[in-house]
């Protein structure tokens, strides 16, 4: 009786020990802290965020974002300024993921927001600058109504092309009467 004791005992600390390090697997798994590469066969649709965090990674000077489309067909969409299919096939054979080839990259569309925000800012205007992978675009948000004294100060430095898009900020009036 007593050597099946411990034998139970023996073969339930393995258990648990072995329970435990894949727990611990799992949780490092969760916390971002890969312990293992993701399996991945051409019968799984890929994830669009590994897609596009790998597509970041490897071709920071070309990949220019991605997209999902629900109409009129589900497809996500993945920019690259050159190289667009065999870059993207590198990342994934998924059909669902499509490449479209844009004229700028993430990168270049960041740094030259940086270069709008300063020059509007020399001019005393304030702004926002982001960025639109549906079409690839440099979206400027103004706070004055007046976007005139943006436009000209953008075409002076030879920033106002077309893929820069000057826009006021929506203004929002809070409603409601009640006191908190």
């Amino acid at each position: 009786m007593k050597t099946i004791t411990l034998t139970a005992i023996a073969t339930l600390a393995l258990l648990s020990a072995i329970g435990f390090q894949s727990a611990k697997a799992q949780a490092a798994g969760m916390d971002g802290e890969r312990v293992q590469q993701m399996q991945h066969d051409d019968q799984t649709p890929a994830d669009p965020g590994r897609v596009q965090a790998l597509a970041s990674a490897r071709f920071p000077d070309t990949f220019g974002g991605l997209y999902i489309e629900h109409q009129p067909r589900y497809r996500v969409v993945v920019n690259f300024s050159r190289d667009a299919n065999a870059s993207l096939r590198q990342l994934t054979a998924d059909p669902t993921f499509e490449a479209v080839t844009v004229a700028h990259s993430l990168r270049d569309l960041d740094r030259i927001g940086e270069t709008v925000k300063q020059v509007l800012r020399a001019k005393g205007l304030d702004c926002t600058v982001s960025t639109d992978p549906r079409r690839p675009s440099l979206k400027v948000s103004l706070r004055d109504q007046d976007l005139t004294p943006a436009r000209a100060a953008l075409s002076e430095a030879g920033l106002m092309q077309p893929f820069v898009v000057v826009v006021a900020y929506e203004l929002v009036e809070l409603t409601g009467g009640g006191e908190r």
